[in-house]
């Protein structure tokens, strides 16, 4: 069996001995309106595939559409195909053929075993079928549309801000000369082509249809739009938008340039022109964050470091001696004058200023959430996207999936659907799974802390003095590495078991789909990349009771026995929050820069068969790049928010944190549109009206984030605490170390740990009373006190900035005041000239009327 191919494709029957797929170029022909089946043809020949194609043969291929631009290209093997799939293949084209699409099947130059189906679809087709689908072009926009920001001198690009003076500017005329396209855009054509591909059928039943069933099914390869030309920059003749992006947006010299937005949108369309305006927004708003942090972080250290100083003097020239941290002989009685370093760096932290900071960062995250939001809308005016909605359309594998059929209350058809009780086991297995997976990964994290433990305990019990300096800071250091190797590891699980759980749960529509997916993913990812550094913050140290408590070692694994330096949490805190930052943010950066470019060496010595052949046509080139995942922008959003998370969060850890962030995320915005307009291939424009499912999720982050500053200043720092001590005590904090700790009967341990010497007491964490008193052990009344006052801490913190969102939202409108009279003056101009021809055609029926009347008469 074969197909003949002509300028536009008619297939033909032939006899099935032949079991592979071998279009024979035939002479040219007029295009056929209607082409149909001719079941009388002759088996054709197989051209040589190991003969080299002539100059002219090539020509020839890059003719074969008359000139005319290759919008989508079909890829398939034909070592693949079967008779079925052929036969497939056949109907498929030739419905899609009928439609008006002019096509083309080429072969590989370097490869024989592929063809190439090239689609050129007529401007009048594409219009009529944008019609159809509801696809507002953009060339329609006829209303107010808000100009972009100019940018400073120094952050402008021909792109950006056009100069009729510049040299680029003449030989991209077309392209920087329109603020609106004077027709349907390339981005737009491809969006077309592939809703029509996906609703185009390839057999007798009504759920035979689909570009996506045929490519899962392996009988296509891959279906994808053509970039506009190559990406390398040439120093003569007319220029492409693929050019222009990759000179003035796309390369690291520009980081510090503004974003051609316009354009993106135009070549990329809105999914990805969102992602990357608010990955540059982010970036614009963590500059103030950034400065701040470092402000505060500097003006703490030279303000406070008296005071502190006369607290870490108080630490590294105490006798005290801390009870042992272990249950097993051999324990040593630590000197608390050996966490001297880790006082003297807690100021660094756990100043007023950083506190203050944190406080601020909860504003700012406010801030950044609802001027993002009015960003986004203005966005939505300039793109056209308000009346875009989310495809509500029944997904394809739901039709084909359900067993159940019923008639809709709403169309009267007879419809699939998915009954109660299926879904709600089917949700209730998908929850459960969830559920399972995050408790396996905190059963990771449980691991990494018994480790943490396990290295402190080793470390103080050796006998090298250089190892028992500083044992818990080398521990914290080494258990934050392995942290963040755990979570690089689950991050390559969670997303296959998402798309399984979600697939396993079949919404009915692809909206559904996709929130479901975007939810199961970003709460996986949470688990795995927070369940650390909440632990440290909020639970580590707080089920300690006292060393005579031998629940301590037998409930939990020993987990209650797991106590901070005494100098605090916040240092281990610190210390996570930076290497999981830094090293996560490295390799993942490296990762997205080397690998690309590593499959793409791959695909092309894997594709190309004939080293004496270059390849230089653009399908060819294209279809030599990585492939565009379905859910390739979803995971840039999954990374950035778990980096906002992290910012948010636990800034009180360590202020510099939004400065890391800011730098990574500069090289990772140009890496991002490297890898786009290099690396991979053209994506579908899909029409978003926002970041959907995000949003949601940068809510719920903000607000988490306002929740966890206010339970880490007021039970992970010592904040609290010190403003107790010096309001009630001292204003020099001289006696708060002691405050803080307990004394314990050495005597009343149930293990001779063969350490203790002459001592006949040691000390603990804790506020509890001490053995000579009738409640020894039991808390004190100061602890109560001390609690009671830092949750009063947490709520009044979280009321003043749940006041501040809520004066910050008033005040700023989603669409500026000045906008909105621009958009109802213009509506209010359309409803007059409509009134106008509505008046004048009324008018005119009646004049006719009158004059029939006097015909009549």
């Amino acid at each position: 069996m074969s197909i003949w191919v002509g300028p536009i494709v008619s297939v033909k029957q032939h006899p099935r001995s032949a079991k592979t797929y071998t279009p024979k170029p035939q002479a040219r022909k007029e295009p056929k309106p209607s082409p149909v089946l001719d079941e009388k043809s002759t088996k054709s020949e197989k051209p040589d595939q190991n003969k080299l194609e002539t100059k002219a043969e090539k020509e020839e291929k890059v003719r074969s559409l008359n000139k005319k631009r290759v919008d989508f290209v079909i890829v398939y093997r034909k070592s693949t195909l079967t008779d079925d799939s052929i036969t497939k293949i056949e109907t498929f084209l030739l419905n899609l053929e009928q439609k008006g699409f002019e096509l083309e099947i080429s072969g590989f130059s370097v490869n024989t075993d592929i063809d190439f189906v090239k689609i050129h679809a007529p401007t009048r087709v594409l219009l009529q079928f944008a019609e159809l689908f509801g696809i507002e072009l953009a060339y329609h926009y006829k209303d107010y549309r808000v100009g972009a920001t100019k940018p400073f001198n120094f952050m402008a690009t021909i792109l950006t801000s056009p100069n009729v003076m510049h040299p680029v500017y003449e030989r991209a005329r077309p392209i920087l000369s329109e603020d609106i396209p004077r027709t349907i855009t390339n981005a737009e054509k491809g969006l077309v082509i592939y809703r029509v591909l996906s609703k185009n059928p390839y057999g007798e039943s009504d759920q035979d249809c689909g570009i996506k069933k045929l490519i899962s099914t392996n009988i296509f390869e891959s279906a994808f739009p053509i970039h506009d030309g190559q990406w390398q920059w040439t120093e003569e003749g007319p220029l492409n938008e693929r050019q222009l992006l990759d000179k003035y947006w796309s390369s690291l010299r520009c980081f510090y340039k503004q974003q051609p937005l316009d354009l993106i949108h135009k070549y990329y369309g809105p999914e990805t022109s969102f992602y990357f305006a608010w990955l540059g927004y982010y970036n614009t708003m963590l500059i103030p964050a950034s400065a701040l942090g470092v402000f505060c972080f500097i003006l703490g250290l030279l303000i406070f470091e008296d005071i502190f100083t006369a607290r870490s003097k108080e630490v590294c020239e105490s006798p005290i001696m801390l009870c042992p941290q272990c249950h097993f002989k051999n324990c040593k009685f630590e000197p608390l004058k050996n966490s001297c370093f880790h006082a003297h760096l807690i100021y660094l932290m756990d100043n007023p200023l950083v506190i203050t900071f944190a406080g601020l960062m909860s504003i700012w995250s406010t801030f950044f959430l609802e001027l993002w939001r009015r960003k986004e809308a203005m966005l939505q005016i300039r793109w056209n996207l308000r009346s875009v909605e989310a495809d509500c359309s029944m997904r394809p594998q739901f039709e084909a999936k359900t067993t159940h059929y019923k008639i809709s209350k709403i169309t009267g058809n007879l419809e699939p659907y998915m009954p109660k009780k299926v879904q709600c086991a089917r949700y209730t297995l998908s929850a459960s799974a969830i559920l399972f997976l995050m408790l396996l990964m905190i059963l990771g994290m449980f691991g990494i802390m018994v480790y943490i433990k396990t290295v402190a305990v080793v470390l103080t019990s050796s006998d090298k003095h250089i190892l028992t300096i500083n044992p818990t800071l080398v521990a914290s250091a080494s258990g934050s590495f392995l942290s963040l190797c755990f979570i690089l590891i689950f991050e390559m699980l969670y997303g296959k078991i998402a798309t399984w759980l979600t697939d396993l749960e079949n919404p009915r529509t692809q909206v559904d789909y996709d929130n479901s997916f975007t939810y199961k993913s970003y709460a996986l990812a949470f688990v795995n990349n927070y369940a650390v550094i909440f632990y440290i913050a909020f639970v580590k140290a707080r089920f300690y009771t006292h060393p005579g408590d031998e629940r301590l070692w037998t409930t939990a694994g020993g987990i209650g026995s797991d106590l901070c330096n005494p100098a605090g949490c916040i240092i281990e805190l610190g210390i996570h929050l930076v290497t999981i930052l830094i090293g996560k943010q490295i390799v993942l950066t490296g990762k997205q820069y080397i690998i690309p470019k590593i499959k793409n060496l791959l695909r092309r010595m894997r594709k190309h068969k004939n080293r004496n052949l270059k390849v230089t046509l653009q399908w060819e080139s294209d279809y030599l790049l990585n492939p565009y995942k379905k859910y390739h922008i979803m995971q840039e959003y999954m990374q950035m928010i778990i980096q906002y998370g992290f910012v948010t969060f636990f800034v009180a850890a360590f202020p510099p944190a939004p400065l890391l962030a800011l730098f990574n995320n500069l090289i990772e915005l140009r890496i991002d549109a490297i890898k786009m307009t290099r690396a991979f291939r053209r994506p579908v424009a899909f029409k978003v009206p926002n970041l959907a499912a995000w949003n949601g999720i940068l809510k719920g982050v903000t607000y988490i984030g306002v929740a966890t500053n206010a339970f880490v200043i007021a039970f992970t720092s010592e904040f609290v605490q010190r403003n107790i001590y010096k309001t009630t005590v001292s204003s020099d904090l001289v006696g708060f170390v002691n405050t803080t700790i307990s004394v314990f009967n050495v005597s009343e341990f149930l293990l001779d740990f063969g350490t203790a010497g002459n001592l006949t007491v040691c000390y603990y964490p804790g506020r509890r009373y001490p053995p000579d008193h009738p409640s020894k052990y039991e808390l004190t009344e100061e602890h109560w006190y001390i609690l009671t006052i830092r949750f009063l801490a947490v709520v009044v913190f979280e009321h003043i900035v749940m006041l501040i969102t809520g004066i910050i939202a008033y005040i700023i409108p989603d669409i500026p005041f000045s906008v909105k009279e621009h958009i109802n003056y213009q509506r209010d101009q359309f409803k007059a000239i409509k009134l106008k021809a509505l008046q004048e055609t009324y008018l005119k029926e009646q004049e006719k009327k009158k004059l029939h009347i006097f015909d009549l008469t």
